[in-house]
């Protein structure tokens, strides 16, 4: 119960994040509306293969998220991950061959937001796993160190979707 020299203010209407499945407020603390519309660009890598399996998913496609789902959108996509079996903190050592990149976030109307983790099998990017964001572990998060033996593809995507984020030349190798 508010103290009694504190006047409650109006009530800010609340609508459910297709993306996180949580009622969160139609606005931010700033006025600003809480939805935030997704271009293609900020949820998938800009590869052919990875759009071909964003394409394959099936499901009514959410046209807004909320804010912090829109932030953890732009954190997620195109960060490397380690395989879900393998134990421990990926945090602690560097990505190797088997490392993955989250290729695409797909949020899906009324059932939440699906990651879509790419690998390299037989020299092609294959979607590997599908899994959905609220049951993601991110302890499978892992960073490229000296980039050890993670896959040339890989690299590739990884090391140009930090040159589009910083907008600078993507360095190939």
């Amino acid at each position: 119960m508010p103290p009694s020299n504190i006047v409650e203010g109006p009530r800010v209407a609340t609508w459910h994040c297709p993306s996180c499945r949580e009622s969160v407020p139609r606005l931010l603390p700033n006025g600003s509306a809480n939805r935030v519309t997704l271009p293609p660009e900020r949820t998938m890598l800009p590869d052919d293969d990875i759009r071909a399996a964003c394409e394959r998913v099936q499901g009514l496609r959410a046209p807004e998220v909320c804010y912090a789902c829109d932030q953890a959108f732009q954190e997620l996509l195109g960060t490397l991950v380690r395989p879900p079996a393998e134990e421990g903190d990926a945090r602690g050592e560097p990505g190797l061959n088997d490392t993955g990149v989250i290729g695409a976030l797909i949020p899906l109307a009324e059932r939440g937001t699906q990651l879509l983790i790419f690998n390299v099998i037989a020299g092609e990017l294959r979607c590997t796993e599908i899994e959905y964001l609220t049951d993601f572990d991110p302890d499978r998060l892992t960073y490229p160190g000296s980039r050890g033996a993670i896959a040339p593809r890989i690299w590739a995507l990884y090391q140009q979707h930090l040159a589009e984020l910083h907008g600078t030349p993507s360095e190939r190798e």
